[in-house]
């Protein structure tokens, strides 16, 4: 039988295995993204901004302190703004003894300019803050931007007191000075005086005369006024008037910007009846009343009424009272420096470093400080300095008789 064909087939070859490599695997390399270096270069170039702003900075601030090196050897610093520290030893009684010595007819600028008859025969007034005496101009104090705040500017006399002026109590009660000559003046007042007494009375002792302003809400006023007058001395009144900030107590009797006419005068006759033998007022803060002017024109009718002059603290640089002092015929000055706005040693060998050179370039230079112990310490050393470098220490009145002369010829 025959064999039946089939048809060859080769075999099915198996896959060979993939070799097995000896190297072994790596972790797959992670790509450097751009984030990374984004981060990098963002720290690198705030650093280096960092230090050129630290420069600059560095260098604006010289910049501006050679700035006000040169402009304070010109004019008066602009330490103003602040309203100075309210006083430590404020007490909420204020009450003084009621029994003064010194009778009403006596006191400083009673009734000056009339009696009580005229008085007591004149029609009621009408309470409009407006009805003063002859309204003065209108015309606003200049405000010139090269003037530093609280610089005395072209600080002559706003007025010539006529000739029968003697009586008049910024005259009469001026204490007595030699003649300096052609010597550069220089006036210390001291504010905040009567409160502290103990401190009161280490400021009557400092060499040379001065002028101390006392609070008219101090006790035992009159004895202490006496003592400074007996002292050589110039007394002042320190009268409160309402701050710019709520939070800080003038004190009692402040004049307030809410109060209208009667009210101003009621306790302007209090604080000015409270003692005797001062020659005029100077504002204690009142940064915001003394930027009023129809209340300051209430105030200068009184000075005015009573002979007396007018310092103007200088507490706010949009004060008017220097100004509206000029409307009335109120024979006025304004501070040149504040001695101790900050209550600190170094700062007040500056200030007091910075009087010299205002008295050397205007002829006389008027500074307000504190009777604080750094203070009263800087003071001793410094006043017989001075006199041996040829300054003349003066009361404020003989700074105003200067100026009035100047202006007279």
């Amino acid at each position: 039988m025959a064999r039946r064909a089939t048809r060859a087939t080769t075999a099915k070859r198996k896959k060979a295995a993939p070799k097995k490599s000896n190297r072994k695997k790596t972790a797959p390399k992670k790509k450097s993204g751009g984030i990374g270096r984004l981060m990098l270069g963002g720290a690198f170039v705030a650093g280096t901004l960092s230090a050129i702003i630290a420069v600059g900075s560095m260098l604006e601030l010289d910049r501006a302190s050679d700035e006000l090196g040169r402009a304070a050897d010109q004019k008066a610093p602009n330490y103003d703004l602040a309203e100075p520290e309210p006083t430590p030893m404020l007490r909420k009684d204020y009450k003084l003894s009621e029994e003064s010595t010194v009778s009403e007819r006596g006191r400083t600028g009673y009734l000056v300019g009339g009696t009580n008859a005229e008085n007591e025969g004149r029609a009621p007034v009408k309470q409009r803050l407006s009805d003063v005496a002859p309204m003065p101009s209108q015309a606003k104090p200049s405000q010139n931007s090269d003037i530093l705040p609280g610089d005395s500017g072209s600080d002559t006399a706003t007025s010539v007191v006529g000739p029968y002026d003697g009586d008049m109590p910024w005259r009469k009660f001026a204490a007595l000075t030699p003649d300096a000559g052609d010597k550069p003046v220089i006036a210390i007042v001291i504010d905040d005086a009567g409160l502290d007494q103990p401190r009161t009375a280490r400021t009557v002792e400092l060499p040379g005369q001065i002028t101390i302003a006392y609070l008219p809400y101090a006790r035992d006023l009159q004895s202490q006024v006496n003592a400074a007058r007996s002292a050589g001395h110039e007394v002042m009144l320190h009268m409160p008037m309402e701050p710019s900030s709520s939070s800080i107590d003038p004190g009692p009797h402040a004049l307030l910007a809410s109060y209208d006419r009667k009210t101003i005068l009621n306790e302007m006759n209090w604080m000015l009846d409270r003692f005797d033998g001062y020659i005029g007022v100077n504002n204690h803060m009142g940064s915001k009343f003394t930027a009023d002017s129809e209340r300051m024109q209430i105030v200068m009718e009184v000075m005015k009424a009573r002979g007396l002059m007018f310092l103007d603290s200088r507490t706010s640089a949009q004060s008017v009272a220097y100004s509206t002092a000029g409307s009335f015929g109120v024979p006025a000055l304004t501070r040149d420096i504040f001695i101790d706005d900050a209550d600190d040693a170094t700062k007040i060998a500056e200030m007091l470093a910075r009087t010299e050179r205002v008295a050397k370039q205007q002829g006389y230079a008027i500074a307000i400080g504190h009777p604080r112990d750094l203070t009263l310490g800087a003071l001793a050393k410094w006043i017989p300095e001075i006199q041996a470098k040829g300054f003349a220490l003066v009361p404020i009145s003989d700074v105003l008789r200067r100026s009035m002369q100047s202006v007279t010829g």
